[in-house]
């Protein structure tokens, strides 16, 4: 049975980029590429979404075996080469290697769902939109929030918009979400019980967390431009 890994990734343009054809001319090859991803059954959905120098890029990768690729996952971006170049590179590990990646992969920390089939994941009806937002964490309350964020993906019981999708890098978390946001409400369990560990998070004051984005107006995460966005 086929099935969804997704994933989320992390570039940083180089200085004199911003505004250029050749940042223009690479997004519309990687746009015009990805739909090509999507529409030959390689990814479900993708999007690239950016905030100043950085961009973030979400992926759904459809895989045929019991388990994914994940090492390959983890390179995708770079193997597609999109805005190759273009981008400074990031130190990354490969085994006990150290490697330059111009597309850093984002840990997941977050979700209320899990794909269990292509099926099970496609969307119908089709979202209204595809969105991405961003938020920084404060260095020492980084664990907190990751640790939190994992025990109640662990307890599956906490109700939300099931393809909304959060992964950190550095202090930076990415969250990939779908408009309208109530549709499809799920957890992981399926199990219809209030989750204790979400009142633990809430216990800890979770804005504190949160370097805040002045232009968020209080929330915690600022929601960023998309480039493109494409899913079936």
């Amino acid at each position: 049975m086929t099935n969804v890994e997704r994933a989320s990734y992390r570039a940083v343009l180089k200085p004199g980029i911003d505004g250029t054809e050749s940042l223009s001319g690479a997004v519309r090859a990687a746009a015009a590429q990805a739909k090509r991803l999507v529409d030959d059954g390689v990814l479900l959905t993708v999007g690239m979404y950016r905030h100043g120098d950085q961009l973030f890029l979400y992926a759904e990768h459809i895989h045929e075996d019991e388990r994914p690729n994940r090492d390959e996952i983890r390179r995708a971006p770079d193997g597609w080469g999109w805005l190759h170049g273009l981008l400074k590179p990031f130190p990354a590990m490969h085994g006990r290697d150290v490697e330059d990646v111009e597309w850093a992969y984002m840990h997941p920390v977050f979700w209320f769902d899990e794909p269990k089939s292509v099926a099970y994941y496609m969307r119908r009806p089709v979202p209204d939109a595809r969105c991405g937002r961003i938020a920084v964490l404060y260095p020492d309350r980084l664990m907190d929030y990751v640790c939190h964020h994992q025990a109640i993906v662990h307890e599956e019981l906490l109700v939300g918009d099931r393809y909304q999708f959060i992964s950190i890098h550095d202090n930076v978390l990415f969250s990939y979400f779908e408009r309208p946001r109530d549709r499809g409400m799920r957890n992981i369990s399926g199990i219809d019980r209030p989750s204790e560990e979400i009142e633990r998070w809430l216990a800890v004051d979770p804005a504190s967390h949160f370097d805040h984005f002045p232009e968020a107006n209080g929330d915690d995460f600022l929601v960023i431009d998309t480039l493109f966005d494409f899913g079936r």
